[in-house]
Order: structure tokens, then sequence, then C-alpha cells
């Protein structure tokens, strides 16, 4: 009888653990936490737990009536390209008259501001500012 080992793939594996590694060393260094400004006229407060961005979007400068959105995404760190994006998914509530909702890319140019990337749902906003 013949037996014939055959290694496990932990290729999977080692790839999570790595691309875990590589972005916890990129978000390690950032703090998003705070009040931002975009181009769409809105105020966007942002919190940030460790990989994990959260934000109320609220237009007229915070006072939210023609639009107030939830936006939860995740920080992504591509060691080849150096760049940092996050991706996420956002949605408006009922405080404005807008309700759309989709998904959000976005470049990371430094901790204090990035763009939109690509979107779905017509999400208007394209540059934000930390205040």
């Amino acid at each position: 009888m013949y037996y014939v080992w055959v290694p496990m793939s932990t290729h999977s594996r080692e790839a999570h653990d790595w691309d875990s590694f590589v972005d916890a060393q990129a978000t390690r260094v950032l703090n998003l936490t705070g009040t931002w400004r975009c181009d769409d006229g809105g105020r966007y407060y942002i919190r940030q737990i460790g990989n994990q961005v959260w934000w109320t979007g609220l237009s007229d400068n915070g006072g939210g009536q023609t639009f107030t959105n939830v936006f939860h995404g995740t920080l992504r760190y591509d060691p080849i390209s150096r760049a940092t994006d996050i991706y996420g998914s956002w949605a408006d509530v009922p405080r404005g008259r807008i309700l759309q909702s989709g998904t959000l890319r976005l470049n990371l140019m430094s901790s204090d501001g990035f763009v939109k990337v690509s979107e779905t749902g017509g999400f208007g906003g394209r540059i934000w500012s930390r205040l």
C-alpha cells in the first residue's frame, strides 16, 4: 500500500493573516475620528475604531434638512499601490428630503482629507476635509 502525502494549502489563511497585519499597520497611524466638511455642503461626524469607519452626514452645514446619511465602511491598505481606501455602504435617513442608498469607495489622501473614487446610489459628495 502506498500513501501519498498531500500538503494542505494554507494560502487563504496566510493571505488573510497578511491582509489583517497590513491593514492593522496602516490604520494604526490614522485617526479619522472628528468633524469633517464635504464639497456637498454637508458636515460629517466620523468615528473610527480600528479599521472600521462610521459617519453621520448632515446637509446644510449640519442642519440635515436636505439630506442626512449614515455610513459604515472598512479601511483597506494596498501595499502594492500604497493606497488606503475605505469601502462601505451608505443610506439616507428621513431627517432630510432625499432618501437614497448605495456603496462608496473613498481614497485617503492624508489623515486630513479623502476623495470619492466610486459610488452607487447617487451620492453627491466628492472631497472631504477635516474641520
